[in-house]
């Protein structure tokens, strides 16, 4: 097929030769990407307003039945190339192998019910990036079960390069799906977050009575890594323990079990040269890659929706997108 246009600015008339097979959106490639990535970044209202000052005339119902279009199409193939790399073994290396940080947590979303009620929904999010690179990220996502969730993470894993002697050192909040995920995966370190450790351990903090100065020495030491939990924890006494509220004593269990588990033995995890212990990372992604566009003033989402919205996202934002846009189109 053959386009011709005329610049309003210049008057220059411009030809070009597309195949007509490659989509049925009536516009160029260079305008439809631009509307992607428009309402991949912004509400269908706002980026109706921002193509418009662009120069490209549309609706926010085109907008939305584009994307939508567009998206499915995206999360099939990323899903299908995630599913299909995670049966496969990790390559064999002879080299020494690189450190891998995967950061996994989970996001709620509001989706709608078969009823039309509003449902909030825990989009399950992993980032990984090398241990030394952490600006070269990918990501992976998904609204359902952890059962769902693992083979996507796998695939990442193979789609990224990892190898055997990779290590791989999992940061997460402990929950129990993502300790199990962490098992799976066979993380050479299991880290739980140190910004959460240090909550639950002001928590216990505050109940024994310790005064701020003392509280704010203790937490700056456990968020450089120079605090064991476990041996923190072995030097209370008998007495404060009888002492602590129903809130403490749970701050308390829940440390008691990441320590026997060996994901705070942050001054071993330094000693080793693990420089990661925070899961900075995954909660950047979720309030700027995931929050911010499904969580707008009002939204609600189909699942389906959300979940491929989510993966379009999370494609955006990554080192480099697993499916190629022209690809998609």
């Amino acid at each position: 097929a053959r386009w011709r246009y005329r610049c309003e600015g210049c008057n220059k008339s411009v030809s070009l030769y597309e195949d007509e097979s490659l989509d049925e959106s009536a516009c160029l490639p260079d305008v439809l990407e631009r509307m992607q990535e428009t309402t991949t970044l912004l509400s269908y209202r706002q980026g109706e307003k921002f193509l418009e000052r662009w120069g490209v005339n549309t609706s926010k119902s085109q907008l939305h039945a584009l994307s939508q279009h567009l998206e499915t199409t995206q999360q099939a193939a990323v899903r299908q190339h995630l599913e299909s790399e995670a049966g496969q073994p990790l390559a064999h290396s002879q080299d020494k192998g690189k450190r891998y940080i995967i950061e996994v947590d989970g996001v709620l979303v509001p989706t709608l019910t078969d009823t039309g009620q509003c449902e909030w929904r825990e989009l399950k999010v992993a980032v990984l990036y090398p241990m030394r690179n952490p600006y070269k990220r990918w990501y992976c996502c998904h609204l359902g079960t952890a059962g769902e969730f693992a083979p996507l993470v796998h695939g990442l894993l193979r789609h990224v390069g990892l190898t055997q002697a990779d290590k791989l050192i999992g940061i997460s909040d402990g929950a129990l799906w993502i300790a199990e995920l962490m098992g799976d995966l066979g993380v050479h370190r299991h880290i739980l977050d140190v910004f959460h450790a240090s909550s639950y351990l002001e928590t216990l903090m505050l109940a024994l009575g310790w005064d701020e100065a003392l509280r704010t020495h203790t937490r700056q030491n456990l968020l450089r890594g120079n605090l064991d939990v476990q041996r923190w924890l072995n030097a209370l006494s008998p007495t404060e323990r009888t002492t602590l509220t129903d809130e403490a004593q749970k701050a308390l269990r829940y440390l008691e079990k990441q320590a026997a588990l060996d994901h705070t033995t942050y001054p071993k995890f330094r000693h080793e040269g693990i420089e990661v212990i925070g899961s900075g990372q995954i909660e950047g992604a979720n309030k700027a890659v995931f929050s911010q566009r499904l969580k707008l003033s009002g939204a609600r989402w189909l699942p389906n929706a959300a979940n491929a919205k989510a993966l379009a996202r999370a494609e955006y934002y990554a080192t480099q997108p697993i499916a190629d846009f022209h690809q998609i189109r």
